[in-house]
């Protein structure tokens, strides 16, 4: 699955994209994120997780906190933190459970999902990933 960071990905705001390369990268994603909503788990680095494939060393770590606050630039021009309330992470994987159901879509057309829009920096999954 890629990530990739879009400054200028849309008209109103700057992406954060996850776009699946292989079938079964979405129930990947669904499953480490799954681990934010109990509370013994409050941060993964999206960006080190094995099938991630993070593109111009774009970094994403998820993390559980008792605000929304979206995904927020770090330090570098490609380093992100997506904080959001447990709540709000139960949410996001309500949004990316259908990616996970491989044969129930028809692979022909594009799908997309904003998973969250809560700062200026929009997360989106996408079916179609871009010719890098």
């Amino acid at each position: 699955m890629y990530l990739e960071f879009l400054p200028e990905g849309s008209i109103d705001h700057p992406l954060l994209i996850f776009s699946p390369s292989v079938p079964g990268e979405a129930e990947q994603l669904y499953q480490a994120l799954r681990g934010i909503i109990s509370v013994s788990e409050t941060l993964v680095d999206i960006h080190a997780l094995p099938f991630i494939s993070p593109v111009d060393g774009c970094k994403l770590s998820a993390q559980a906190g008792e605000q929304n606050l979206g995904a927020v630039l770090l330090d570098t021009k490609n380093h992100f933190n997506w904080k959001l309330t447990r709540q709000s992470w139960k949410d996001v994987l309500g949004l990316l459970y259908p990616f996970t159901l491989q044969d129930r879509h028809d692979d022909r057309y594009t799908r997309y999902q904003w998973l969250d829009e809560t700062s200026n920096i929009s997360v989106l999954i996408s079916t179609r990933h871009r010719r890098w």
